[in-house]
């Protein structure tokens, strides 16, 4: 049986592996079109600080506390841990210790990753490959429960506790303005850690948000994401209401029209959507192409003619889509997406008449973002099975792990 395995030189090194394995989470399946970067950046537009594999608010705060501790450690206690290596061995304390709590009171395995522990499979001294540290890394810095200053986890740890120079004098000569710097007066607030935990925080821990968390996080959203879909969720109970009822992210922004939302906010959700539904189509053409070079069969054309003939209304604002709206927040986009997308948006206002010409362009784009391991192109159609579909359908742009953030939150506060 094979296997998959690297060389651990580093935390930068396992992060960079765990943003691959990313791809096998929610979102689906691997991004075959190269679509990722588009979807990524309005995902950013709607659910700021929110990734696809977190799970629970919760470690939003567990972090930050791990990091105040050792800062009100004296250093003798520290045992000459870095904080590198204080913060991954408390991660992991913790990740055992909800592992066992959960697993108690869960009926089954199904159950208990529903809690949302990260790691819930894992018995002592079992490892996982992305820490919460690192999964919620980015999201602290979005709401600054910790400023961070954009720096990765371990540079940031190692400059906190190691200033350079230049750090220093800044500091005495410009002073530090970070709000919620003296947490603690007998400390230094080394870390920029802006919240601070009660005593004895991680004793009968679980994953629920007390109210004064669930209130400081709120605040956080409102400050920081003002006038974004995941701030507007906090404070519009009808919005919210079709959000935690609605089945998927297309469904929502649908029916969220309906309500008078501002322009800005129901421009970006028109713009998801239309998005969405037109790469689905592009996804369509690809399972209908693999089809017919693999098992010679027609599978999905009778799918795809019923998307072409339905698109302009399925689009929320099929006549005012402009391709180069996109590109003004996926700005990291490359020219060949780019170039793509617009394609493909012109076969698509056409009707896709000319099949050759479509499919020439699917393969072409599949060729660019995969290589050598293009199916089409390449034939490497191994794992290519008749009747079943592959790479994504509509997007749904952190949909489900933002309610799950935001149910937190509000049940934190209604508590």
């Amino acid at each position: 049986m094979a296997s998959i395995g690297w060389i651990d030189f580093s935390t930068n090194d396992r992060n960079r592996v765990g943003s691959v394995l990313d791809l096998l989470r929610p979102e689906g399946m691997v991004d075959e079109l190269g679509m990722g970067t588009i979807r990524d950046a309005l995902a950013n537009q709607l659910f700021p600080g929110i990734s696809t594999i977190q799970t629970r608010a919760k470690y939003f705060f567990i972090i930050p506390y791990i990091l105040y501790d050792y800062q009100t450690v004296i250093p003798a206690k520290r045992r000459g841990k870095t904080p590198s290596k204080f913060l991954e061995d408390k991660e992991y304390e913790i990740m055992w210790q909800l592992g066992d709590y959960y697993r108690s009171i869960a009926e089954d395995s199904r159950t208990r990753e529903r809690f949302g522990v990260i790691g819930i499979t894992r018995l002592k001294p079992q490892k996982i490959v992305r820490r919460p540290s690192a999964i919620y890394w980015n999201g602290l810095y979005t709401y600054q429960f910790i400023n961070t200053n954009g720096l990765s986890a371990d540079t940031f740890l190692k400059q906190s506790t190691n200033p350079s120079m230049e750090t220093l004098l800044s500091s005495v000569q410009q002073g530090d303005d970070i709000a919620g710097d003296d947490i603690d007066a007998e400390h230094e607030n080394v870390f920029k850690i802006r919240v601070s935990p009660k005593l004895n925080w991680s004793e009968s821990l679980t994953l629920d948000l007390d109210k004064g968390e669930a209130e400081f996080f709120q605040d956080r959203i409102l400050s920081i994401a003002k006038g974004k879909l995941i701030a507007e969720l906090l404070q519009q109970d009808k919005l919210w209401k079709i959000f935690i009822q609605a089945e998927n992210f297309m469904q929502f922004a649908k029916a969220a029209l309906s309500l008078p939302l501002s322009d800005k906010l129901k421009t970006m959700l028109i713009l998801a959507h239309d998005f969405s539904e037109l790469m689905y189509g592009a996804h369509l053409a690809y399972n209908c192409q693999l089809h017919h070079k693999v098992f010679n069969s027609a599978r999905f054309d009778e799918d795809f003619q019923k998307w072409i003939d339905g698109i302009e209304d399925n689009m929320l604002d099929y006549s005012n889509f402009n391709p180069d709206i996109l590109f003004s927040y996926a700005t990291t986009a490359k020219s060949t997406t780019v170039q793509f997308v617009k394609d493909w948006w012109k076969q698509t206002q056409n009707g896709c008449k000319d099949v050759k010409k479509r499919d020439a362009l699917i393969e072409q784009q599949e060729a660019i973002v995969k290589g050598g391991k293009a199916r089409l192109r390449w034939k490497k159609t191994d794992d290519v099975k008749e009747n079943n579909w592959l790479g994504l359908r509509h997007f749904d742009y952190r949909f489900f792990q933002a309610r799950t953030i935001l149910k937190d939150i509000r049940t934190g506060i209604n508590n």
